[in-house]
């Protein structure tokens, strides 16, 4: 069996995720914020092969990624089981009302001790640990905590051994439970939804140790048949380790026909975020025996505590047998080290990333990234001069980290894969280099990710210094020179697009997210689909993110579906981390308020009951209530009034219409139909966000999914008198920008990371078209490489065959298969709330008017089922 263990680093916009990969089946560990779209494009995976997900927290780094994924895997109909800490199930039953009949089963797993967890190809045993309850470690989770009690010696963590002296006496071994299985807690086609209420929540952790079974060794027919054995089904059963008899009635046994088999192949992954953890962690110590590799994903302050080195120590002595005598350095033990202090960081978003490099280009003004903010300084492993551990085997993980596992006489080999390119274009590393060697492997695979984007940018160079290419670039710096020398410029508020995409993250286009800043610094959030977090940090590094999250003060969803508020979570757990940092770094002097999130009252019920066992603190408010917190919240942002309109997609789903005091006035549409009644409350708008997510054309899939064609959201914006559109929830079969053939010229279309203000309103109209003949040219330059590659190969083998284009069945009439697609929609659809009222906030007067309907017939409107997730 061909198997590996594949393992990626934290990147900051993409937590770590750690694969295991067999001929049949893939093993996930951990399935964090983006993880969707952290897999486009990646080679090996295939995520209807998914058979089993491993947790080992339930932190939205490590649980995030679950709901859309498997709304996304409804269509592979396949069942998948997810192992996890106890409280799993709340993830699933607490969304029930934007997620429903998944195919997935939570196995919850004892926290009291070791269970196994077998299957046909691989045996994982679990290992929970907890924090210790009188450890001497506690308040050394980090280094900023050591100010006002000198007696714990916390101003370095690494100094704990003389207190721990007399506990690592006292460690017990776990015991494994060979009988036990995980409680089945929740299945997905039969949900239960009355669970016991989670209290006093101990926040475990589970780790875990995979193995595969032992690989059979070599079968010789020859033998066999020298034996007598007939051939066919007494083969296969030989190899399956089972007796035959010959044509003789004699019993021949499998070690007459084959070599001995070999021990599988172990690996293990370690998640110890503190020193608190490492007591009990160290409790398992006896189970990591011949262990191949382990992933560590522990911070520096864990990594090197003495205590902590002895037990990698330990895990190496223990494993010194598995390659036999005289094995090569790739049967040591390899420990994978998984932080942000030790291991570089790589691009978790490679393909978006080459796109806003060609941007960047023609207008860097709409797209102030800077490249060198997201790096991070690499620190070195202090190992304290360990005689057992050193560079051939303790590893900061580089990209995407491959160690083979099977077959067994290459277990333990490394390689370090650009996590976005051919599988051909990898470095090797033979494990036996000095330190100076990893780290030339080190920056080569840097490089690889940097020469895609060098080439890249070749190609738009090219393309502007055409001639056409000219007129366009120069066209633009006349317009960018004009705007930027106006002394009335309007600068604020600028609006950072964090997703433009619907449904499902591409690699082009995360879901929707539209981050506002003032002119005081202050931040609001329309929409946080998944990955938003991964976004605003892939924006401004891993420094400013924390100030600009602690400068976020509103959130506001416009409706239920998943692609809209996933990320809402991962923005809560930072805020908050972030917001404790600060209260630190100044001595408490200033108190951080919770984070006001308005939205559907199914959205603030999900949150609260995730707040069991993933620590929030927020204030939440459903749409369309009077609180004194709303309104102390608008007037912090200068806001002179909110109206939230009901738009025409599924319940309670709302547009949104603000007014600064300055007279800005700026219009969201959330996802609808075109609305009368948004025009209406939202007239002479400074600007529109509108969501257009499909071409004309396909006009007849808009009106079947409540969604918008680009013509219609320009319609709203007429009929609005918006001095301005901008355009974004495009469908994700366009994942670059298209040229509209419209006379409007007030428009421009969103994409990914774009930063516009007011006064650059002008720049995303004069892209559009330049932009669509680059995109344009480049499709017609890939197909023309493909076509010379396989002209190449016809000419080094003619006899190579192609697989041709499927051809349409000429039986099937085009306009009536279309029409049974959108029949299956229009079934979906239900007759939802059509006489909800718009919510008017007079944030001055601290005032609320109701305000009625009479523009939109929303009862001959089918509406789009709660659940369908687009």
């Amino acid at each position: 069996m061909k198997s590996f263990f594949e393992i990626t680093g934290e990147n900051g916009d993409t937590p770590t995720t750690s694969y295991l990969f067999s001929d049949s089946d893939r093993y996930f560990f951990d399935c964090g914020e983006g993880f969707q779209k952290f897999t486009k494009g990646r080679p090996n995976i295939t995520l209807g092969k998914v058979k089993s997900l491993f947790i080992t927290k339930l932190t939205w780094d490590c649980i995030g990624g679950l709901i859309g994924l498997f709304l996304t895997l409804a269509e592979y109909n396949i069942k998948i089981k997810v192992y996890g800490p106890k409280g799993l199930h709340k993830l699933f039953t607490s969304s029930r009302d934007f997620q429903y009949s998944l195919n997935v089963e939570i196995h919850e797993i004892d926290t009291d001790k070791v269970q196994i967890i077998k299957d046909e190809l691989f045996i994982f045993y679990t290992l929970p640990i907890f924090k210790s309850i009188n450890n001497n470690n506690n308040n050394n989770n980090n280094n900023n905590n050591n100010n006002n009690n000198n007696n714990n010696n916390n101003n370095n963590n690494n100094n704990n051994n003389n207190n721990n002296n007399n506990n690592n006496n006292q460690i017990k071994e776990s015991i494994i439970d060979e009988i036990g299985l995980p409680k089945l807690t929740y299945y997905g086609k039969k949900p239960n939804f009355n669970q016991e209420i989670i209290e006093n929540y101990q926040e475990p952790i589970v780790c875990y140790i995979g193995k595969t079974k032992d690989f059979r060794g070599k079968f010789y027919p020859e033998k066999a048949e020298a034996l007598g054995v007939p051939k066919g089904i007494a083969y296969k059963h030989l190899q399956d380790g089972n007796s035959v008899l010959n044509k003789d009635g004699i019993t021949i046994t499998p070690d007459q026909v084959m070599q001995p088999s070999v021990k599988g192949t172990k690996i293990a992954v370690i998640r110890c975020p503190s020193l608190d953890y490492l007591d009990s962690l160290l409790t398992h110590t006896h189970l990591f025996k011949d262990i191949h590799v382990v992933n560590h994903i522990t911070p520096q302050s864990v990594l090197t505590n003495d205590k902590y080195i002895k037990f990698m120590e330990t895990i190496t002595n223990q494993s010194l047998t598995i390659g036999g005598s005289g094995s090569s350095s790739s049967s040591i033990t390899k420990h994978i080290i998984v932080n942000e202090e030790n291991c570089e960081r790589s691009s978790g978003c490679l393909s978006s990333d080459i796109q806003i490099s060609k941007l960047r280009k023609f207008i860097p003004q709409l797209f102030p990234i800077n490249d060198e903010l997201i790096q991070r300084k690499q620190l070195p492993i202090d190992l304290k001069n360990s005689k057992i551990l050193n560079t051939t085997n303790i590893i900061p993980c580089k990209d995407a980290t491959h160690i083979t596992i099977g077959p067994p006489q290459n277990a333990g080999e490394i390689q370090f894969l650009s996590m976005f390119l051919n599988n051909n274009n990898i470095n090797n590393n033979n494990n036996n280099n000095n330190n100076n060697n990893n780290n030339n492997n080190n920056n080569n695979n840097n490089n690889n990710n940097e020469d895609i984007i060098d080439d890249n940018n070749e190609i738009i160079e090219e393309f502007i210094n055409t001639k056409q290419g000219k007129i366009f670039k120069n066209q633009l710096d006349e317009k960018i020179k004009e705007i930027e020398n106006d002394c009335d410029k309007v600068c604020f508020p600028k609006i950072l697009f964090t997703g433009t995409g619907s449904s499902i993250p591409s690699k082009y286009r995360n879901v929707t997210g539209n981050f506002i800043t003032l002119k005081d610094g202050s931040n609001l959030l329309l929409d946080a689909g998944e990955s938003t977090f991964g976004q605003l940090y892939r924006f401004f590094g891993p420094i400013e993110i924390k100030k600009q999250l602690v400068n976020l003060k509103m959130i506001w969803i416009s409706h239920l579906h998943a692609d809209h508020h996933l990320g809402i979570p991962n923005l809560l757990e930072k805020r908050q981390q972030y917001s404790k940092e600060l209260q630190i770094n100044n001595h408490h002097h200033h108190i951080i308020k919770p984070l006001v999130i308005i939205a559907p009252n199914s959205i603030v019920q999900w949150i609260k009951e995730l707040s069991s066992i993933i620590k929030m603190e927020f204030i939440g408010i459903t749409i369309g209530k009077e609180t004194q917190e709303f309104y102390e919240i608008c007037q912090s942002l200068d806001i002179k009034s909110v109206t939230m309109v009901p738009v025409i997609h599924c319940s309670f789903a709302f547009g949104i219409v603000i007014e600064w005091n300055d007279g800005f006035k700026l219009t969201y549409s959330g996802d609808t139909r075109p609305c009368k009644f948004l025009s209406e409350m939202g007239k002479h708008s400074s600007v529109q966000i509108h969501e257009a997510t499909f071409e004309d054309e396909k006009r007849n899939d808009a009106i079947s999914k409540r969604h918008s064609t680009v013509g219609e959201a320009l319609e709203v914006g007429r009929n609005m008198f918006c001095k301005f559109s901008l355009l974004t929830h495009f469908s994700q079969r366009y994942p670059n920008l298209k040229m509209g053939t419209y006379k409007d010229t007030n428009y421009g279309l969103a994409i990914d990371l774009l930063q516009i203000a007011p006064y650059q309103y002008p720049l995303v109209y004069r892209m559009i078209e330049p932009f669509s003949l680059l995109f344009e040219d480049e499709a017609q330059k890939k197909l023309d490489r493909k076509q010379q590659v396989i002209q190449q190969t016809l000419i080094q083998n003619p006899n190579k065959k192609f697989k041709a284009a499927k051809q349409p069945d000429d039986t099937i009439d085009p306009l009536e298969k279309d029409s049974k697609r959108l029949e299956r929609y229009q079934r979906k659809y239900k007759k939802v709330e059509s006489n909800l009222p718009a919510y008017l906030f007079n944030i001055i007067s601290k005032s609320l008017s109701k305000i009625e309907n009479t523009f939109d017939d929303l009862n001959n409107q089918p509406q789009i089922d709660d659940n369908d997730d687009f």
